[in-house]
């Protein structure tokens, strides 16, 4: 049975986006990656806003736990279920970190289903298309986009790394940060495939 995906998190579009399995369904179950606000937030919030547009549903939120390993669990709970052949599945939505889009829809978990609900066509970065490289056009829908801002010093860092490549090269040369934010970041690029991140943005100091 296949899944619909949303990805990284979703707000209204719950409501609208799994319509013909959750208004056919007496119980909706949503897992998602996050810290506990995210089953709160769905529990609490976007569930009881769901049951009241679809009476007789009933919606409940199962969390994996908080980054990228919540994430894996939820992907390694599909591929235990598609290798033993479930027919029913445990899970109708999937909340996920972006980078767990691809190999859901290459491995065929996930229903392409944008293109039927009215808000799809409110999805319009570059990355509801390609997620981190890899064609995931139809399959998912984001809630939000998360960033990280990378600040320094300009007397410390007077010729700050302008990528994710010279911030790599930057800690390597710098041992003594090498436990530093700035550092995790860079390996986490470098571990995830240069290609799926942009250049920094940096603001000169004024």
């Amino acid at each position: 049975m296949k899944r619909r995906l949303y990805l990284s998190a979703l707000v209204s579009l719950l409501v609208f986006g799994a319509s013909t399995t959750a208004t056919q369904a007496k119980e909706l179950t949503v897992l998602t990656a996050g810290d506990q606000n995210m089953v709160d937030y769905i529990n609490n919030y976007l569930g009881p806003l769901f049951e009241s547009q679809n009476p007789g549903t009933k919606v409940r939120a199962v969390g994996t736990g908080p980054g990228d390993a919540g994430s894996q669990k939820i992907l390694e709970r599909f591929d235990a279920q598609a290798g033993a052949n479930v027919k029913a599945w445990d899970a109708d939505v999937a909340v996920v970190h972006e980078k767990f889009a691809s190999p859901m829809v290459s491995k065929g978990y996930l229903e392409k289903y944008r293109d039927q609900i009215e808000n799809g066509k409110l999805a319009t970065r570059d990355n509801v298309k390609l997620a981190l490289g890899a064609n995931v056009d139809g399959y998912v829908m984001p809630m939000f986009n998360s960033q990280t801002a990378l600040a320094y010093n300009p007397t410390l860092v007077p010729n700050p790394p302008r990528s994710y490549q010279e911030l790599a090269q930057w800690a390597e040369k710098t041992p003594s940060n090498s436990d530093t934010t700035a550092s995790k970041v860079a390996h986490q690029a470098s571990a995830s495939s240069w290609d799926g991140f942009t250049p920094l943005r940096t603001m000169a100091p004024s």
